[in-house]
């Protein structure tokens, strides 16, 4: 008789690490984040989803997006966002078994165009 080891896979049992969030464009976003720690992973993952809040209404009306990202990718750039509007991003991941928990929002604005250079060049200047 053959003995076999069989894990049974469970949601991960914290986010995925590292989440940066910074201006893409003056209507997007880029995202990244490193894999969930293998201690916490409880099986594959087989997705991502990244969650996008603003913090400012427009019209009364709170519009929230949530992305889904293949396991293969560690970064999405979020596009047709508003100019000027702060965004607060989270990322979770899926095992087979369904999401574990979403990752410590992170803030970042949107700026225009041409405010946007000069933000990223202090940026790089200060790396604050």
């Amino acid at each position: 008789m053959m003995n076999s080891l069989f894990t049974k896979s469970f949601c991960t049992f914290s986010s995925p690490i590292n989440v940066t969030v910074f201006p893409f464009s003056s209507t997007a976003i880029r995202v990244m984040w490193r894999d969930v720690q293998e201690i916490d992973r409880n099986g594959v993952i087989v997705a991502y989803e990244v969650l996008y809040v603003p913090l400012n209404q427009f019209n009364g009306v709170l519009v929230q997006g949530v992305v889904s990202v293949s396991a293969s990718n560690r970064s999405i750039v979020l596009r047709g966002l508003e100019e000027y509007v702060q965004y607060n991003v989270s990322v979770q991941a899926y095992t087979s078994v369904g999401p574990g928990p979403y990752s410590t929002p992170i803030t970042e604005r949107i700026f225009q165009d041409d405010k946007l250079v000069y933000y990223l060049l202090f940026r790089c200047l200060y790396k604050y």
